[in-house]
């Protein structure tokens, strides 16, 4: 029963046929496109928004199987803009901890179970590099700062009897469809596809419950869903933007005792 209607919730807010399809070739819809992302950056926290260089943020990070929740693990992480990120799970004494360092193009990842220290795998490189590319900040201050980005209104799409939510798509690298709420004109959702190994995926976020910090609206949770399949679930107990991250943190140590 319990899939039965988070399958049926799912078809009634993420359906892709869109109700009023827009022509994205439509100068009129270029610039709609264009007016609704600013109203999106206005939304999220304007200026502030656009330039924070700094983020750490802690809370709880659940990983799903086969649509059901697991065990919630504790997270911390740092983000120096434009690419380094420090990510550390578990809390307490350095065989329950486990951290992913990444850094440009190199990275490094230490296990406490197993007392480990390893330099990335280069798919674990990439895989990094993709959710980056993947984020939500990212996503939007690209669209406003790169100049290659394409930005069009897409079209509308009803999320309930009654209501239609705007789409944004933008194009970086990869293509992403922002529905925004229709009265905050928050980010929803945000759905792309990606190419895998057994072919196309498509991957959709989902946001919730936005809070302001320092000046920012963020949502204090992320789901993430593959096929239609929820993966993940971000928990934000806790977020501060530009405070004094130390170039230490990203360093990779000399041995796995040299963790602290």
């Amino acid at each position: 029963m319990k899939n039965y209607i988070a399958l049926t919730l799912f078809l009634l807010f993420s359906c892709t046929t869109f109700a009023q399809k827009a022509d994205p070739d439509d100068p009129a819809n270029i610039e709609k496109g264009k007016k609704l992302l600013q109203q999106v950056i206005e939304a999220r926290g304007g200026a502030t928004f656009l330039n924070f260089k700094t983020i750490e943020s802690t809370g709880q990070w659940t990983p799903f199987e086969q649509g059901a929740s697991t065990v919630p693990v504790r997270f911390e992480d740092y983000i120096v803009y434009p690419d380094k990120e420090r990510t550390e799970f578990g809390k307490g004494k350095k065989k329950d901890r486990k951290i992913n360092v990444n850094v440009g193009t190199t990275g490094w990842v230490y296990d406490g179970e197993a007392e480990t220290l390893k330099d990335q795998t280069e798919k674990q490189i990439k895989d990094f590099q993709e959710s980056r590319e993947s984020d939500i900040d990212m996503v939007l201050r690209a669209a406003v700062q790169n100049k290659d980005a394409e930005v069009r209104f897409y079209g509308r799409e009803e999320t309930q009897p009654g209501e239609r939510a705007d789409v944004v798509m933008i194009k970086l690298k990869m293509t992403f469809y922002v529905m925004l709420d229709p009265y905050s004109k928050l980010p929803r959702t945000m759905t792309y596809e990606k190419a895998e190994e057994k072919g196309t995926a498509r991957y959709e976020y989902r946001f919730h419950q936005y809070v302001p910090y320092d000046g920012v609206k963020f949502p204090n949770i992320v789901d993430l869903y593959r096929d239609g399949v929820q993966i993940s679930r971000v928990n934000y107990q806790t977020i501060k933007l530009n405070g004094p991250i130390p170039e230490t943190l990203f360093a990779k140590p000399a041995n796995a005792k040299a963790i602290k």
